[in-house]
C-alpha cells in the first residue's frame, strides 16, 4: 500500500510533532502488510535524519518528488498533531480542506491516524468540518474519547471514527546519559533536584492569564527556595517568535529572583530521544505542551500540566493524572500538587508506569485506520 501524507507541519520546529513521526513510523512497522509513505516536510533533511524509514518532499515551493508521490499513492493520510481547531485562526484548517478536497476528487481514500481536536471557536470552521471533511474523509483514528464526541457533534459518523492514542506512546524512555552531560556541559548540577520548564507566550494565552509570567516565577521561585531546586526552561517549539517557547522563557526569567538558579536549555531542533533524555534528568517538570507533558511521562517524570488548551487538558482526564490546573490558577494550588509530588515521588512515578502501558495498547488501535484504507483499496 502506498500512502502520501500532504499535511506537511513536520520539520517545521515541533519537537512532539517529530515524535509522532516516529510514533507512525513504529506503527507502519506493525501492519502485516508492506507500506510506502511518502511525508510532506518543512524541512526534509532533519525529519529524514529523525525518522529515516519514510521518504520526504517539501511542503513549499517547487519538487518533483511531491508529484511522483501523489501520482503513485494511493490513499491519502493526515497523521498527528491537532487538525482540527481554530484558536490560532484560520490554519489549519486553510491549509487541509484543499488537500482533502483534492484526494476526494481524485478519488483516494483518506483517514486521520492519531490526531486530535479542540473545540471550535468559530461557526465557519464548525461548518468546514461537517459540510466539507465529514463527508470525504474514510476514517478517523483520535487521541481520547472527547475527540470522538467532538467529531460526533460536527457531524462525523460514529462509525467512522476509532479512539485509540497519540501515537508517540509508541516511542521507548530514552536513557538519561545524553542529558547528563549536556547539562553539566551548561554547568547544571545534576545532582541538585532539577524541575523542568515548558511554557508559551501565544496570544490566546495571554488574554486569558495577563499575569501567568508572574505568577510561574513566583513559583519557580518558591521551589528554588524551599527545594534547593534548579529551574531548566525547555523549548518544545524551537522556532524564535515572541509567541514561542524560547521568548516565554525568557520572559519568565526576567520576573524570577533566583535568576542565577534557572537555565535557559539551548533552543536545539532536538530529536523526540534528546528531548527524552533532559527531561529524564528532572524530577519534576511544569508543561504547557501536550507533548512536554507526554515526554515526561515517557521518562516516568511526574508532571503538572498548566491547562493551556483542550489537548493538555483531554491528556490529564484521559489519564486520570490528577496533578493539572487552569491557566489562571499558577499558584497555591501548584505549589500543593508540587509538595505532593514531591512527598510521594516513587508512587507518582509507578502510576506513570502503568498508564503509559494502557497508552501504548490504546495508540496501537491506530491500525483500524490502516485496515480500512487496505480494505477500500481491495475493493
Amino acid at each position: 500500500m502506498n500512502l502520501v501524507a500532504p499535511f506537511g507541519f513536520f520539520g517545521a520546529g515541533n519537537i512532539g510533532d517529530e515524535s509522532t513521526l516516529q510514533g507512525f513510523a513504529r506503527l507502519v512497522s506493525c501492519y502485516p502488510n508492506k507500506i510506502r509513505v511518502w511525508m510532506a516536510s518543512r524541512n526534509p533533511s532533519h525529519t529524514a535524519r529523525v525518522e529515516p524509514s519514510f521518504k520526504y518532499y517539501r511542503t513549499r515551493g517547487r519538487d518533483l518528488r511531491r508529484r511522483w508521490a501523489r501520482y503513485r499513492s494511493a490513499a491519502h493520510v493526515v497523521v498527528g498533531g491537532t487538525p482540527i481547531m481554530d484558536v490560532l485562526g484560520a490554519w489549519p484548517l486553510s491549509e487541509l480542506v484543499p488537500l482533502i478536497s483534492a484526494a476526494y476528487d481524485q478519488r483516494k481514500p483518506l483517514a486521520f491516524i492519531g490526531t486530535g481536536t479542540e473545540k471550535l471557536q468559530r461557526e465557519g470552521s464548525r461548518r468546514v468540518v461537517s459540510e466539507v471533511l465529514a463527508p470525504k474523509v474514510a476514517h478517523w483514528s483520535v487521541r481520547s474519547e472527547r475527540d470522538k464526541e467532538r467529531l460526533i457533534g460536527h457531524g462525523v459518523p460514529p462509525e467512522r471514527v476509532t479512539v485509540a492514542a497519540d501515537l508517540a506512546w509508541l516511542l521507548d524512555a530514552a536513557p538519561d546519559d545524553f542529558g547528563k552531560e549536556h547539562l553539566a556541559q551548561l554547568g547544571v548540577n545534576v545532582r541538585a533536584p532539577l524541575i523542568g520548564v515548558n511554557v508559551t507566550n501565544e496570544r490566546f494565552v495571554s488574554d486569558r492569564e495577563p499575569d501567568l509570567f508572574k505568577k510561574v516565577a513566583a513559583l519557580l521561585d518558591a521551589w528554588v527556595e524551599e527545594y534547593a531546586a534548579r529551574i531548566l526552561f525547555f523549548a518544545n517549539e524551537v522556532r524564535e517568535n515572541e509567541s514561542f517557547d524560547t521568548a516565554a522563557g525568557r520572559k519568565v526569567l526576567t520576573y524570577m529572583n533566583h535568576q542565577d538558579k534557572a537555565f535557559l536549555i539551548p533552543n536545539h531542533y532536538w530529536t523526540p530521544q534528546q528531548m527524552l533524555s533532559l527531561i529524564g534528568c528532572c524530577q519534576v517538570t511544569l508543561g504547557m505542551r501536550y507533548h512536554f507533558c507526554l515526554f515526561s511521562a515517557l521518562q516516568r517524570v511526574p508532571f503538572i500540566a498548566l491547562k493551556r488548551s483542550d489537548k493538555v487538558e483531554d491528556l490529564c482526564w484521559d489519564m486520570n493524572w490528577p496533578h493539572g490546573v487552569a491557566l489562571t490558577d499558577p499558584g497555591v494550588k501548584v505549589l500543593e500538587l508540587f509538595a505532593e509530588i514531591h512527598q510521594k515521588k516513587s508512587f507518582w512515578a509507578g502510576c506513570l508506569q502503568q498508564r503509559v502501558e494502557v497508552m501504548r495498547e490504546r495508540a496501537l488501535r491506530n491500525l483500524v485506520a490502516l485496515d480500512i484504507l487496505g480494505r477500500i483499496l481491495e475493493k
